[in-house]
């Protein structure tokens, strides 16, 4: 019987990691979406799912080696704007969003630098803006209401939720409410 060595640190099993790990964000993004209703012929025609679905897209080929990267990404740029501006969103293919991402709407900004957890709702209008003190970090399963506007170097806690038209600048605890335009 033949020996099989395999080499635990290989390129080659990094890519294969990779590629999972960019299947089960889209799995569980895709997933979160029919669960709540949408068929995937509905899915097909939604551009939130077109620009969520791009960002996934964008951030394999920022993981790509160097020589396959740079053309890939050349390519990728213009479709990248060209959805966004179709729905009317911008996710930046910085921003670390983890899978179960749902958007609704047009109007939803997120800062380049933003991290957004898992299972997280953002609605029409949403902003999650950076200033000079940084950008907002969303924990999982937090819900950000239409209008809301996060601003800043803010850590937003696991379930919190943010209300409509809110504007948050401090830090909100797991499972916290956050309502009325002075955030309150």
């Amino acid at each position: 019987m033949a020996r099989v060595h395999f080499q635990t640190a290989s390129v080659a099993e990094g890519e294969i990691t990779m590629a999972f790990d960019i299947l089960d964000l889209v799995w569980r993004d895709f997933d979160r979406m029919v669960r709540a209703g949408s068929t995937p012929l509905q899915l097909l025609a939604d551009p939130a799912a077109w620009v969520v679905a791009g960002h996934r897209i964008g951030r394999a080929l920022q993981a790509m080696p160097g020589a396959l990267r740079t053309p890939l990404l050349f390519a990728y740029r213009p479709c990248e704007v060209a959805i966004g501006a179709l729905a009317g969103m911008s996710l930046p293919v910085q921003a670390e969003i983890g899978g179960g991402l749902q958007v609704h709407g047009t109007g939803i900004v997120v800062a380049p630098n933003a991290h957004i957890g898992r299972d997280c709702d953002l609605s029409r209008g949403a902003v999650l803006a950076e200033t000079e003190s940084g950008a907002p970090w969303l924990g999982d399963r937090v819900h950000v209401g239409p209008g809301a506007k996060i601003l800043g170097d803010v850590r937003v806690g696991n379930d919190a939720r943010i209300g409509a038209c809110a504007v948050v600048d401090f830090d909100v605890p797991d499972g916290g409410i956050v309502a009325g335009v002075l955030g309150v």
